[in-house]
């Protein structure tokens, strides 16, 4: 939709409305009034649009800005236009005679040629440059169009207001209308939508002109950045300045450098003067608020933008330098720090601007507010050299930069930071400063910046010498990169050296790092009684302000285990103290694991649309940070929940992307089974050949478990017994336990034990298992993963064709069936009607009568109605209770309705 008909349905409702009674002989003027840009042309380009499919002569005429403009220029556009409807220019010739009363008499004319025309339309553009003739004829025309079939609908700015008529005052679009919008023509991360709307104030023009800067500027994926102007608008948004006087276009410089509202007193103090600024209120600049009467604003951000951009260089660096000195005490920090920013241009006023942004850092991470904290540091950073400051105080302030990115989920800049830190510190001989570079960024699953972490630890090592807590938290920090990277050989002797000297030096900094370490040492299915452990011991640490995100890793480690053993109600509770957690720190990161958190929670409970939500959610909360395998989880996940609701997306060329740039077996496993399910078996089974040879060399970690539950479930469909057979030996141990973590669901082992007994050809055990997954699916709340169960059970039950396993199969089927409809699984409805077809006992005679008997029909009546005997009748109903494995009448007639033949 155009941006200029975004939440105007009443508008055009209305508009409509009019249409259709001008065609029924109740004419009318309807003046759309709006600031420019607005969407009057778009609105009325609507109203055009629907009288040309009702076959209805449409006349238009325009007022423009231009002073050789002739008298009743409009009129004379829409004469010139109606001359077959025996309209012409001519109308309006004036006679020789008294001036007023010949136009009065030329005017009154073309009026009546006008209403004698219809049905017509008529449209008038930009009556506020309209001469007074024009609106004179216009006042005429109105007081005759009521009986009329003529409709005249006009575009003006907000004057003139005197016209007759009804007004349609359009104003700003919403917030809603912008994201929607925006929606539909540039996927985005959802911080445009808001920066966007700020931007335009709502202005269709002004928001389709920034949207175009922005998909050529910058990646709309990622979190909003400030835009540059285009010359289009600072024109349009410019026209406000025209005829204001030099004083008062000198102290809106200055209010634009205070920003879009400011505080009259503070633009006095630093003017030097009282303002006066009575001309730009009037000329619709700036607007007040009765109830603040010392707060303006201006009516645009980007009119306040055209006026500052036209400041000169020194007129900008001089009203924020006397803005900065003007600021009362207690004035934001965040304030401050931007005139003092803006104001920087030599040694000292540098030195001052880094003051107030890391003072402006400090205050935003006190808020939680992890993106204002990054860019006060990444501000007070760029001015680093102009301040002329030394190693010392620049390693410091670069720690802070690395935190505050850290902390807003900028990896790769945080880690990059460190470097810079530790390059000081070797320079410096600061054991210090090389500990806290080395140790700063954790918890992150990306190789490259693991094995930097890695290589920093070393370098700060060299430097730590009989420091022991130092050295406790280093090798802490080393084992974690370490596991990340799968060298659990050289990370496990590092993990308990730095345990030993965690505990002997009792640092609750190094105790809470080495914790961690050892959880990242026992993520193999086997550690979930240690993972538990070490999570409850961080939890009797208790807080410990250097690290403030030991608490949120406790609860992650809690719903990991929880969820692998399936305490459905413990992951419930650690959800609710992660949210709490969540928002009290304001870290992306931990919004980001919460997110998934609950994106998996939903998926188990089988609520795929919020699922789904929280999935769109989490992967916008990934695409803003620097941790490139949140890019593989978030598709995992995604495929995940397509698989249990069959609605594929086309992610490609995405997924292959993903595939390249993290070769595991659990990125190929996953990529496989999820071919599969779309039915492209080729691709599927291509990828399977990556999977099957690195199986015995797999490290027991983490990723073990869905790698090789996956690649069971795979081996079952390609009919590769040997696989499949070491697959279910290895999973054994495990059929108690959940395919489940923080980053998705899977399912039961027992499942997968159950599938690969059913491709062994072991139908009785496949049997007793798939009644274990059934059961725990059921015990955890899981109804699609237990409607997936049943269907599979149902396909083995068929298989073996015993007695009663078709009456159990089609139970099954049709107890699939029912969750499948709920939830909208159609790729369980598709296997219900396939195994329906394919198995489907009755011959077309049986299947009728089969009806008739769950009409309640008697044999006799069967007969009667189908021209049989009634032998043949109770032949073909013994045989169908025979083929359904039925005992009687009754059970038949519960078959049929359960088989849909009647409701």
């Amino acid at each position: 939709m155009d941006a200029g008909l975004l939440g105007r349905d009443a508008e055009l409702a209305e508009l409509g409305d009019r249409l259709d009674a001008a065609f029924h002989g109740d004419g009318a003027l309807v003046v759309i009034a709006g600031e420019p840009g607005i969407g009057k042309t778009t609105l009325l380009a609507a109203v055009i649009a629907r009288a040309a499919t009702s076959g209805v002569p449409v006349l238009a005429g325009r007022a423009i800005a231009d002073e050789g403009m002739p008298a009743l220029w409009p009129w004379r556009r829409v004469l010139d236009g109606g001359a077959e409807l025996g309209l012409r220019r001519e109308l309006l010739a004036v006679d020789d005679g008294p001036a007023d009363e010949m136009l009065f008499v030329a005017l009154e004319r073309t009026v009546q040629a006008l209403i004698g025309a219809g049905p017509l339309i008529i449209t008038l553009e930009d009556l506020h440059w309209a001469d007074p003739a024009t609106l004179r004829l216009l006042r005429l025309l109105a007081g005759e169009l009521p009986g009329s079939r003529l409709l005249v609908v006009a575009t003006s700015r907000p004057s003139p207001a005197d016209l007759p008529g009804r007004r349609l005052e359009l104003g700003p679009l919403s917030e809603a209308d912008v994201a929607a919008w925006l929606g539909d023509v540039h996927p985005a991360h959802p911080s445009w939508p808001p920066y966007l709307h700020r931007q335009s104030g709502g202005n269709p023009l002004y928001l389709r002109e920034l949207a175009r800067v922005a998909a050529r500027d910058a990646d709309l994926t990622r979190p909003a950045v400030e835009l540059p102007m285009p010359d289009e608008l600072r024109r349009v948004a410019g026209y406000r300045f025209t005829g204001l006087s030099a004083d008062c276009r000198h102290l809106l410089g200055g209010a634009s450098a205070l920003g879009e509202e400011f505080d009259v007193t503070t633009l006095a103090a630093a003017a030097g003067t009282t303002p006066d600024l009575a001309e730009a209120l009037t000329a619709g600049v700036l607007v007040d608020d009765p109830a603040a009467p010392n707060r303006l604003r201006f009516s645009h951000a980007l009119v306040r933008r055209a006026r500052y951009e036209d400041l000169t260089r020194a007129e900008r660096i001089d009203w924020h330098h006397r803005i900065a000195e003007a600021l009362p005490p207690g004035s934001a920090a965040a304030t401050i720090a931007r005139h003092r920013v803006r104001a920087a241009v030599d040694e000292a006023s540098a030195r001052s601007a880094i003051d107030a942004c890391r003072a402006a850092g400090q205050a935003a991470t006190h808020d939680a507010d992890s993106p204002g904290a990054h860019h006060w540091f990444q501000r007070a950073a760029e001015l680093l050299d102009t301040a002329a400051y030394g190693d010392d105080g620049r390693a410091e302030l670069l720690l802070e930069l690395a935190t505050a990115a850290y902390r807003n989920g900028q990896l790769i800049e945080s880690v990059a930071r460190c470097a810079d830190v530790l390059e000081l510190a070797e320079r410096l001989d600061r054991a210090d400063l090389a500990a806290r570079a080395a140790i700063m960024v954790r918890g992150t699953a990306d190789e490259q910046v693991n094995r930097t972490i890695v290589s920093l630890c070393e370098r700060a090592g060299a430097l730590l010498g009989d420091n022991d807590a130092l050295r406790a938290r280093v090798a802490a920090q080393q084992t974690l990169a370490l596991t990340e990277v799968y060298d659990y050989a050289t990370a496990e002797p590092i993990s308990r050296q730095a345990l030993a000297l965690a505990e002997q030096t009792a640092d609750r900094v190094a105790l809470v790092d080495t914790i961690h370490a050892r959880h990242n040492l026992a993520t193999g299915p086997d550690g979930v009684t240690e993972r538990l452990a070490v999570a409850n011991r961080l939890r009797t640490i208790g807080p410990v302000p250097e690290r403030p995100d030991a608490p949120m890793w406790g609860h992650i480690w809690r719903i990991d285990a929880a969820l692998q053993v399936g305490a459905i109600h413990e992951v419930d509770s650690e959800l609710a103290a992660l949210e709490r957690l969540a928002d009290q720190l304001g870290w992306p990161v931990a919004r980001w694991h919460l997110t998934r958190a609950r994106a998996t929670r939903a998926l188990i409970a089988g609520e795929y649309s919020q699922a789904e939500e929280l999935t769109h959610a989490a992967r916008a909360l990934g695409f803003a940070m620097e941790d490139e395998s949140i890019l593989g989880q978030s598709f995992a996940f995604a495929a995940d929940l397509e698989k249990r609701t069959g609605r594929f997306r086309d992610h490609e060329p995405m997924l292959l992307q993903t595939i390249e740039h993290i070769p595991l077996p659990l990125v190929w496993a996953g990529y496989a089974h999820y071919r599969l399910a779309q039915g492209d078996r080729d691709a599927a089974e291509r990828m399977y050949a990556r999977v099957r040879p690195t199986l015995a060399s797999m490290p027991v970690d983490t990723r073990w478990l869905p790698t090789v539950d996956d690649t069971c479930r795979l081996a079952a469909a390609f009919g590769d017994r040997d696989v499949a057979a070491w697959c279910r030996e290895r999973l054994l141990p495990y059929a108690a336990y959940y395919v489940a973590s923080v980053s998705g669901y899977r399912g039961s082992v027992s499942h997968a034990l159950a599938i690969a007994d059913t491709a062994l050809g072991d139908l009785d055990a496949a049997d007793r298992r798939f009644g274990d997954a059934e059961a725990m699916e059921t015990r955890i709340g899981a109804p699609g993963e237990a409607a997936i169960v049943r269907l599979a059970h149902a396909r083995m039950l068929a298989q073996r064709d015993e007695p009663g396993d078709r009456r159990r199969a089609q139970e099954l089927a049709e107890q699939a069936a029912l969750t499948g409809r709920r939830l909208g699984m159609d790729l369980v409805l598709a296997g219900v009607n396939e195994l329906t077809e394919t198995r489907q006992p009755l011959t077309a005679r049986e299947r009728e009568i089969a009806m008739l008997v769950a009409d309640g029909l008697a044999n006799r009546a069967i007969a009667e109605r189908l021209v049989l005997s009634e032998r043949t009748v109770e032949t073909h109903v013994r045989n169908a209770l025979t083929k359904l494995d039925l005992a009687n009448r009754t059970q038949l007639t519960a078959w049929a309705l359960r088989a849909g033949l009647r409701n």
